[in-house]
């Protein structure tokens, strides 16, 4: 009767020390804090400053360069499909493919003169700061 005694004593221990184990358990970081306590937070918060400082033209330009590029992102994916495809050989793959191809370069083209514009625009507004022009065309 001892053993059992001592048995079921130290059965009864285990269970409150791993009851406790469970409640401390490990503390994860969220993506917020994660980015606040890495100083990524504070450096887009910095950029999103910047950017607001600018004058209205050049943050719609910024805005339509933004746009620009998201497109040039779905046109590539797209030429990436079309390219995938296994019925390259057909004459109506083959003209999707570089009708496609030629809305990826002319995206690309905009996406490059617009920079263009933004550096000159930022220029002639006396912007001179090249960490604003780096954070404004990234």
């Amino acid at each position: 009767m001892n053993i059992n005694s001592l048995a079921h004593a130290l059965n009864i221990d285990n269970q409150k020390s791993t009851a406790k184990d469970d409640t401390t358990s490990d503390y994860r970081f969220s993506i917020a804090e994660r980015a606040t306590l890495s100083g990524q937070q504070t450096a887009e918060t910095k950029a999103q400053e910047k950017k607001s400082e600018l004058p209205a033209a050049i943050q719609k330009m910024l805005a339509q360069l933004e746009l620009l590029k998201e497109q040039l992102e779905q046109a590539k994916e797209q030429l990436a499909k079309l390219q995938a495809s296994e019925n390259q050989q057909d004459d109506a793959v083959k003209t999707q493919i570089e009708i496609q191809l030629e809305i990826v370069m002319e995206l690309q083209n905009q996406v490059m003169s617009l920079s263009q514009a933004i550096a000159d625009a930022m220029k002639e507004a006396g912007i001179s700061d090249p960490g604003v022009l780096i954070s404004a065309l990234v």
